[in-house]
C-alpha cells in the first residue's frame, strides 16, 4: 500500500454531509454544507490550484498518515471533523467553556495584559512586584519583611504526595510545578504574543538519530538523544542529609529514575497519558518490560554518557513531539540515593523529597500553610523576582476569597457569587479553559436500538432525541450568551467543541479557532449569536414533528417528557438546569399538533452511573483533551467508544459521509469521502483505509 502524505495548496473546499432523521444514518440525499476555506499562504504560491467546487467524488483506499502532514492538510481535516460533529450534533450540544475568572492584587505586575494561549498571563518567572512584603499582610495577618517578595495564593487541600511519579490530583500538580523542573519548558516568545518550547533541564534541542525528512518538511525519527545540563539538588533544611552523598544532577539521575519508575510501575510511568506506555509517546518495549515480558536492556531508554540520555519511541516523532513529551514535571528525576535509603517513604512529606525547581518547600503545616523559598541553585534563578511563595490551605472557596478581600493574597479565583461586585475590578483576568461543557444526547430513539448496545438496560429512550431536525433545534435554542453572562456569570459562551485553548499545529503557536480553517467552521449555525436562533429552532421542532407524527411515533395532544441531568453539588449547575427547562418548554410547543415538550431537571452523579450505560435523555458533560494536540481528542466522539469516553449514543461515525476536497502532493485536485473515525485515526497515526473507512486492527 502506498503511504500518502498530502499537502494542501490554494483554496480548500470542505463539504460536510448532515444526517437525516433516524439514528444518525447518512443517505444519498443528505444536505451538503460547504465550507470554503482560503489557505493562508495561497497568495504566495504561484502555481496554486484554485478549487471552487467538488468534481468527481472518490473513496480513498490505502495507507494514510497525516500526523506529520503540513499545517494546511491537518487543519483542513480537523475543520471537517469538527464541522461534522457540530452540524449533526454527533458531539453533543456545546454550551460554555470552563474559563477561570481571577483577581490579582494591585502590587502584581503581569507581563501581558491580554491572555496568551498556553502562557496565559505568565508564571512567576515573568511576574514582577510593585511593592515588597512590608506593604502587605501575610497569611498570619502580620506585615511581611522589607525587601522580600512573596507570592501569596490559596489551594483547597493538602498535598497528597510529594513524589511526582505518583501524583493523581490537580492540586498535587499545582504544588509540584513550583518545586520541580522539567526537561523542556514553555516560555514567552520575544514579543510575548505566543510561546516557545525551550530547554530547561535539557541542554539543547533533542538530537535525532537516523532521521528522515518528509515532504511536509518535518524531520522525524524513532530515536532521539537529549543532553542534560549539570544541575544541583536542593533540600528542606530538616532533611536527613546523612543519606545524601551526591548533590549533582545529570543524565544518570534521569536514566535511573526512568528505570525505577518502570520497575515499580509508578502511575505516571505506565498510565495517565504522556507516560512511557501510552500510544502516542510510547517508549520501545516499555509496556513489555512493565508486564515482565522483556529485560530492561531491551527497553528504549539508554544512558550514552553522564550528560546524554537516548530514547527510542515505538512510533516516529518530530523534535516538537519529543520536547512536548518531556515538558512535564512528572518525567523529571527523583533523588535515587534518597530513594534507596527511604524506599516507599520517599516523597511522603517535605523532608523526604529532593527538589530541582525554582522554589522548594521550607515549611509545611497540614491544613494551614506551605511556605516555599526561592531556590538560588536553580539554573534560571535570576529570572524570578519572587523570593518565595506562601500557599494557604483553605477548603471553602468563599472563605478563601475573603482572604483576598482583606489583602492577604496576590491572586484568587472569583466565585460566581462575587462576580457582580468585582466584575469591574482592575485586577480581573479571564483565562479560557480547555473543557467545553456540552449536553450529551441519548439518540438511540427506541428501546430496540438501545438494547443492541446495552442488552441489560431497561431504559426507554425518547424518540424525538434521535431525530436530526430536533437535535439541531436543541443546538439553536440555547442562548449561550445569556446562559454564560446572565445566569452562570463566570463562564464563557461556546458554540464550538474546541475552544481557543486548543491547537492542531502547536509549533506554529496559533490556536485552531484563530486559523482560517477554524474560523470557517459552524458558519451555518448563527455564529454571530453564539449559535442561538430561536425562530430556526422552533421551525426545526415543527419539522421533526411532521416526520414523527406521520410515522405514528407521536400523536396530537402528546406531552414529550425529557429528563436533563446536571452535576450535583453546585448552585450554578442548578441555575443551568432551570434555564434549560424554561428554554425548552417555551420554544418547543406546537399549536399545529398540540404537542409540548416538558423537561425534568435533576442533579446526578452522572459520570459514575449514567453515561456508561446510556441511561439518560440529556445530560451535562465536560471533557477536556490535550490542548496542544486537538486532533488526539477526536477519538472521544467515535461511535465505538474506543477512548472509553463516548457520551453520545445512537450515533454513526463509521460511514464515509464527510467529503473533503484538497490538493494532493502531485498537485492533483481530489474530492474524497471519509468517515469521521477515519479522519480521527489518520490525523494521529498511520492507518489502513478502505473506501473511506478505517480498517480496525
Amino acid at each position: 500500500m502506498k503511504i500518502r502524505n498530502l499537502r494542501l495548496r490554494g483554496a480548500v473546499v470542505l463539504a460536510m454531509m448532515t444526517t437525516v432523521a433516524g439514528v444518525g444514518c447518512a443517505t444519498s440525499d443528505a444536505t451538503k454544507v460547504e465550507v470554503h476555506v482560503e489557505a493562508a499562504e495561497a497568495a504566495k504560491v504561484a502555481d496554486a490550484t484554485e478549487v471552487t467546487e467538488a468534481t468527481e467524488v472518490t473513496y480513498p483506499t490505502g495507507t494514510y498518515n497525516f500526523k506529520f502532514a503540513d499545517s494546511q492538510t491537518r487543519h483542513a481535516f480537523m475543520a471537517a471533523a469538527e464541522e461534522y460533529l457540530l452540524t449533526t450534533q454527533t458531539g453533543g450540544i456545546p454550551l460554555f467553556t470552563s474559563d477561570v475568572y481571577g483577581l490579582y492584587s494591585s502590587r502584581v505586575q503581569l507581563p501581558v495584559d491580554e491572555y496568551v494561549p498556553v502562557m496565559e498571563f505568565g508564571d512567576l518567572s515573568d511576574i514582577t512586584f510593585a511593592a515588597d512584603d512590608s506593604t502587605v499582610l501575610m497569611e498570619d495577618g502580620k506585615p511581611g519583611k522589607e525587601g522580600e517578595y512573596t507570592y501569596r495564593i490559596v489551594y483547597s487541600s493538602n498535598p497528597q504526595t510529594w513524589n511526582q511519579w505518583l501524583y493523581a490530583s490537580f492540586i498535587d500538580a499545582d504544588y509540584m510545578v513550583n518545586y520541580l523542573d522539567s526537561l523542556y519548558k514553555f516560555e514567552f516568545n520575544a514579543d510575548k504574543t505566543s510561546y516557545e518550547l525551550n530547554p530547561s533541564m535539557a541542554a539543547g534541542a533533542p538530537i535525532p538519530i537516523n532521521s528522515k525528512t518528509l515532504a511536509s518538511g518535518k524531520e522525524i525519527a524513532k530515536t532521539w538523544q537529549i543532553k542534560i545540563k549539570d544541575l544541583e539538588w536542593v533540600f528542606n533544611e530538616d532533611t536527613d542529609m546523612s543519606m545524601v552523598k551526591d548533590t549533582k544532577i545529570n543524565a544518570i539521575d534521569v536514566y535511573d529514575t526512568f528505570k525505577l519508575a518502570l520497575e515499580n510501575q509508578w502511575l505516571r510511568a505506565v498510565s495517565g497519558g504522556g507516560d512511557f506506555c501510552s500510544t502516542e509517546y510510547g517508549i520501545l518495549n516499555a509496556q513489555e518490560f512493565a508486564d515482565g515480558m522483556v529485560a530492561w536492556e531491551e527497553v528504549g531508554i539508554k544512558l550514552i554518557d553522564a550528560n546524554t540520555l537516548e530514547l527510542t519511541y515505538v512510533e516516529e516523532q518530530s523534535e516538537w513531539n519529543v520536547k512536548y513529551a518531556l515538558s512535564s514535571f512528572a518525567l523529571s528525576p527523583i533523588h535515587t540515593e534518597m530513594y534507596a535509603a527511604l524506599g516507599d517513604q520517599y516523597g511522603t512529606n517535605e523532608v523526604t523529597t529532593a527538589y530541582h525547581g525554582p522554589f522548594y518547600p521550607d515549611y509545611y503545616e497540614s491544613d494551614k500553610v506551605v511556605r516555599m523559598k526561592k531556590n538560588e541553585k536553580f539554573h534560571s534563578a535570576d529570572k524570578y523576582m519572587a523570593t518565595g511563595q506562601t500557599i494557604t490551605i483553605i477548603a471553602d472557596a468563599e472563605m478563601a476569597f475573603e482572604e483576598f478581600k482583606v489583602g492577604k493574597l496576590d491572586y484568587r479565583s472569583l466565585p460566581a457569587t462575587q462576580y457582580d461586585e468585582f466584575k469591574n475590578h482592575p485586577g480581573l483576568k479571564t483565562t479560557p479553559g480547555s473543557a467545553v461543557y456540552r449536553v450529551a444526547i441519548n439518540g438511540f430513539g427506541t428501546q430496540e436500538e438501545q438494547l443492541k448496545t446495552f442488552p441489560d438496560v431497561t431504559w426507554m429512550p425518547e424518540p424525538i432525541l434521535a431525530n436530526a431536525d430536533f437535535k439541531k433545534a436543541m443546538y439553536l435554542v440555547v442562548d449561550r450568551n445569556k446562559l454564560a453572562k446572565d445566569i452562570m456569570k463566570t463562564v464563557e459562551p461556546s458554540m464550538y467543541l474546541f475552544p481557543r485553548a486548543y491547537f492542531v499545529e502547536p509549533e506554529e503557536g496559533v490556536p485552531f479557532r484563530d486559523t482560517e480553517w477554524g474560523k470557517e467552521v459552524g458558519k451555518t449555525l448563527s455564529p454571530s449569536s453564539h449559535g442561538y436562533n430561536l425562530d430556526a429552532a422552533k421551525a426545526l421542532f415543527e419539522k421533526a414533528l411532521d416526520t414523527l407524527v406521520a410515522d405514528g411515533v407521536y400523536k396530537n395532544g402528546d406531552e414529550i417528557k425529557i429528563e436533563f441531568y446536571f452535576f450535583s453539588g453546585s448552585e450554578t449547575q442548578a441555575l443551568l438546569g432551570d434555564y434549560f427547562k424554561t428554554a425548552f418548554e417555551e420554544a418547543f410547543y406546537s399549536e399545529k399538533y398540540d404537542i409540548k415538550v416538558t423537561v425534568d431537571t435533576m442533579a446526578k452523579e452522572i459520570y459514575a452511573n449514567y453515561f456508561s450505560t446510556g441511561e439518560f435523555d440529556l445530560a451535562l458533560a465536560a471533557l477536556g483533551g490535550s490542548k496542544l494536540n486537538a486532533a488526539s481528542h477526536l477519538n472521544v466522539f467515535t461511535d465505538d467508544d474506543r477512548a472509553g469516553y463516548t457520551l453520545n449514543w445512537g450515533i454513526n461515525t463509521s460511514d464515509a459521509n464527510i467529503p473533503v476536497t484538497y490538493v494532493e502532493e502531485d498537485g492533483e485536485v481530489v474530492t474524497q469521502m471519509w468517515s469521521f473515525n477515519a479522519i480521527s485515526s489518520v490525523l494521529n497515526a498511520e492507518t489502513e483505509i478502505f473506501e473511506g473507512t478505517e480498517i480496525r486492527k
